[in-house]
Formats: C-alpha cells, structure tokens, sequence
C-alpha cells in the first residue's frame, strides 16, 4: 500500500494521509486516516462513514455512522448515526429515533409515519409523526425522559458509568 499524500491541515501539526479509492475514515490518536488499515496502539478507533442528507434534490448535510472499532468507552461494535446539516450543525436529536425503535420506544405503524409507545403498557399512542416533526422537543421530552430508555442506552453503549477503583473499593466495604 502507498500513500497517496500527507497534507498538512489547519495550524496545529495534523495530518491527513489518503490511501486511494478510500471509502472511510479512521480517527486515531489525533490522526485521519482514508482507509490505510493501520491501528496503531489507540485506546479508540472509531471508523466514520458517511451518506448524503437530502431535501428533495438539494444536499442539506450529511448523515455520519461512527463505527465503534475499539474503545475502553464504548461498547465496541457500536454504531453511532449523527446528521451533521449545513444550517443548523449537528442535529441534537441525532441518532435517537434509531435507538427508539430498537428498544421499542417508538413504533413504524405505516410507510413514513412513526408513534410512541408506553412501554409500561405496550400501548402505541394514537398521534402519528413525520420523520421530519420527530426531531424535535414534542417528539423527544417524553421520551428521554422515560427510565427504561435511558438504561436501554446505558446497556447498549457504555461499559461503565463510574471509577473502577470506587467499585473495587465498595465490594470490599472501603469508604472512596
């Protein structure tokens, strides 16, 4: 393999390296690299994907996939949507309506329509949403505020939420 170029980017001494016809990028240690296949001795290696965000014809932004490769953090094989739009930056919302309709918080009921569901219940909430109308506030506040969807995402993402000294050090009835 051949590198293709090394560009200096910005002010600060970072580098991009360009392998040809490369199809995603690798974040490590402070370095891009376009499909090189090198991992260096990284804590996290997160490969970015992307596709284009479209309205109608018009490119809007873009629809970033973040590949969790490796990473002390981050459940690894994870993969984390983020829309990126040319007007407003990232998304807040950004990923959730995926992770909803996985842990079942959200429902497709019919082609390009999506509602809520009490997860107590079971019971699907009889007000329909655009994809659109879902990225926002009304859409989002009950749901996040809802225990069991955080602990699906705490599950699902992260690998510990405290020191794993206070940990070590509880079990075996020291104070932290």
């Amino acid at each position: 393999m051949k590198i293709k170029s090394i560009t200096s980017v910005g002010k600060r001494k970072v580098y991009d390296l360009s392998v040809k016809e490369a199809e995603h990028y690798v974040l490590e240690n402070g370095v891009v690299t376009h499909n090189t296949g090198s991992y260096y001795s990284a804590d996290n290696i997160f490969i970015l994907g992307r596709q284009q965000e479209k309205d109608g014809a018009d490119l809007v932004g873009w629809n970033f996939i973040i590949n969790v490769e490796k990473s002390r953090y981050v459940k690894e094989k994870a993969k984390i949507p983020i829309t990126v739009k040319f007007d407003g930056g990232i998304s807040r919302y950004s990923g959730l309506l995926d992770m909803a309709l996985e842990s079942g918080h959200v429902v497709k009921p019919s082609n390009g329509w999506y509602s809520r569901v009490d997860t107590k219940t079971g019971e699907v909430e009889d007000k329909k949403w655009r994809i659109k109308d879902t990225d926002g506030k009304d859409f989002w506040d009950q749901i996040l505020q809802n225990e069991t969807f955080l602990e699906w995402i705490r599950n699902n993402y992260s690998y510990a939420s405290s020191s794993i000294y206070s940990s070590y050090e509880e079990s075996n009835g020291e104070e932290t």
